[in-house]
């Protein structure tokens, strides 16, 4: 399976990124995000979910606003969604294709009403990067229909240049370096608790981490179509715990702050749940790129129980393109 593959190469990838990330010239980079008073973080499925994460973490970075938009939020909703023209505004697109058509309408969109954009893809030849000011081609591939490596490079790319832009000088050589082995450790656990006979299963995160709270819900739904949801991490004390019991597995993505969610998780463990704890292993949320990789992991072995092939996802497709 190519999806296996592609999940469990990521470390390889990764330093394949990081290496071209390194390189790369200055005057390619979108320094107009870093002038702006607000930027917005744009995408379609695994893509927007990214989109909060990145936008989360730039915003703790850099302290400019942000705001992660649905692209169809920007096609189709009123003008109120992208806020007053008196604010200085860009845009980060994100799609792994470069062709999904509703993130390159929003591109078009966001740009003839005066903003500037910046597209990070894996093809440079796509219609995203046609429409946006200056882009980033990622020099990797991916088979797979359900996003893994291309969620986690981008993702990745996109901490990696907030960072840099802003002056920081942080060091994801030992992120990348560890992932390896916290695929496997990852792997481990997963064989070793009985995370697989569950019937509900729900992610909890917040800050950076409550964009792949809910990315890992959806690998989860994609690959072994089980039920699944996400949440910003407290909010599940807001009526959602009712399901709480035997049956159900609680991921908790904490933050590098998380006494009030280590109390929330224990809380969930006395209603029944199987809780998980996935520590951070960096600051301020810049390890989310590797956190990700243990819900790829639970998803493929899911499917696999249920004898379901994670390489034809049933009802999807690669790309979602729209008849104009």
């Amino acid at each position: 399976m190519f999806t296996e593959e592609e999940i469990l190469t990521q470390p390889d990838e990764f330093k394949k990124v990081l290496s071209f990330l390194n390189q790369l010239p200055s005057n390619t980079l979108p320094e107009f995000l870093f002038t702006s008073d607000i930027v917005y973080f744009v995408g379609c499925g695994s893509s927007y979910y990214l989109a909060i994460s990145a936008s989360k973490y730039f915003t703790r970075i850099t302290g400019i606003e942000t705001k992660a938009l649905q692209s169809s939020e920007v096609l189709f909703a009123d003008r109120f969604v992208l806020g007053s023209k008196k604010f200085k505004r860009s845009a980060v697109l994100i799609s792994r294709s470069g062709n999904t058509t509703e993130t390159v309408l929003a591109a078009r969109k966001l740009s003839q009403i005066g903003l500037r954009t910046f597209a990070i893809t894996l093809d440079q030849k796509s219609d995203l990067c046609k429409s946006c000011d200056l882009y980033l081609a990622l020099p990797i591939g991916e088979k797979s229909v359900v996003m893994t490596k291309s969620f986690t490079c981008m993702l990745l790319s996109l901490l990696y240049i907030t960072d840099k832009m802003h002056g920081n000088q942080r060091k994801y050589e030992r992120l990348v370096n560890l992932s390896e082995d916290f695929l496997t450790k990852s792997a481990e656990l997963i064989a070793s608790k009985s995370l697989m006979n569950a019937n509900h299963y729900v992610f909890l995160g917040t800050g950076v981490y409550e964009g792949i709270a809910k990315e890992s819900a959806l690998k989860l739904e994609e690959m072994s179509l089980t039920l699944t949801e996400a949440y910003s991490t407290l909010e599940y004390r807001h009526g959602p715990k009712s399901l709480a019991n035997q049956q159900v597995v609680i991921v908790l993505y904490a933050s590098d702050q998380n006494t009030e969610e280590l109390n929330l998780l224990n809380e969930m463990k006395n209603y029944g749940a199987l809780t998980i704890l996935r520590e951070p292993i960096a600051k301020n949320g810049e390890d989310a790129f590797v956190q990700v990789t243990f819900a790829q992991l639970l998803g493929l072995s899911i499917a696999k129980r249920k004898g379901l092939n994670p390489d034809q996802p049933r009802n999807l497709s690669k790309v979602v393109t729209l008849s104009n």
